[in-house]
């Protein structure tokens, strides 16, 4: 009976082993089946996991702390872009070194904000140094992100996308973006009556990347150390920031990925406060509320001596 039952299970062996080997294979199938999502910087992958919820997997491009305005990308980024269901980014105004790369994707399987219809777009000052439209488009400020309004647009359009790459899951995706809206729309209502103390503090950034937050609040940003992070100023825009900084301003706004020296030896030689924003986001910023209460926050500290609650 023992040699019986040895020969059954014997014949039926190769029908197990092929079983399990199938089940085996079937294991990583269903986990690429997940839509991947991969975000330029880390802002829009912020919004981006709001709307995809445990859908999909978002990742960002960019490490933490490097610059969008001069990344060097490596192979292993031009990897992961081709396996990349959807690429979400700014556009070339911000990075420049996505463009080539990113035309060798098709184009359904890409989004740009920039392109997005029905963004807010704050009224600029016009700019005199030569080269300095580079940095934006048409005019523009890339950091969109720094406006609530336009981080729900954002959302909004990424929903939409989505449902066409996954129609299964569309309600799902319709439904986050609408809950990402309606928050985005009472922290900016927040934020709106929190920075109230600080509209009539004159203070100065480092560079020209903040309009979109400092004009939905109503801040009175009255120059930029340089327009992009990449040009050092000159002799004489340096000479009219003194005279327009001396006596005006209370603080000068840095930021962590840049050579700010000449900016503290313009602080020091002013006797102006300092402190760092960071419009990127740390580490430690695990959510698109958290990196715009931070930067709330910044201001605040800087200016009035407050915080986003209020106290002193």
């Amino acid at each position: 009976m023992f040699h019986s039952r040895s020969l059954i299970f014997l014949r039926c062996l190769p029908g197990i082993c092929c079983l399990q080997l199938l089940g085996l294979l079937m294991l990583p199938l269903t986990a690429a089946a997940d839509v991947r999502v991969l975000t330029s910087i880390k802002p829009l992958a912020l919004i981006a996991r709001e709307v995809v919820g445990d859908k999909a997997s978002v990742e960002t491009l960019l490490p933490v702390k490097a610059s969008p305005h001069d990344y060097p990308l490596r192979v292993s980024d031009i990897r992961r872009l081709q396996q990349a269901d959807l690429v979400l980014w700014v556009g070339p105004n911000l990075e420049a070194f996505l463009q080539r790369p990113l035309n060798n994707i098709a184009s359904e399987k890409r989004v740009a904000v920039y392109d997005i219809p029905g963004m807010y777009w704050p009224e600029e000052e016009p700019h005199s140094s030569p080269g300095e439209a580079s940095h934006q488009h048409h005019g523009h400020d890339p950091h969109v992100w720094l406006d609530p309004r336009n981080a729900i647009v954002i959302a909004q359009a990424l929903a939409k996308k989505l449902s066409e790459i996954d129609p299964a899951s569309s309600a799902f995706y319709t439904n986050n973006a609408r809950n990402f809206s309606v928050a985005a729309m009472e922290l900016d209502r927040q934020l709106m009556t929190a920075l109230a103390p600080a509209r009539d503090k004159g203070f100065a950034v480092y560079h020209e990347g903040y309009l979109h937050f400092v004009k939905r609040y109503e801040l009175q940003q009255l120059a930029y150390v340089t327009f992009t992070p990449e040009r050092r100023p000159g002799a004489k825009h340096l000479y009219e920031l003194r005279n327009k900084l001396n006596g005006r301003a209370a603080c000068l706004f840095t930021e962590p990925y840049y050579d700010v020296s000449i900016a503290m030896d313009l602080a020091q030689e002013l006797n102006l406060k300092v402190a760092i924003l960071d419009p990127i986001g740390e580490e430690q910023v695990t959510s698109y509320k958290e990196l715009l209460e931070k930067m709330a926050q910044t201001f605040l500290a800087c200016l009035t001596n407050r915080s986003v609650t209020g106290e002193v």
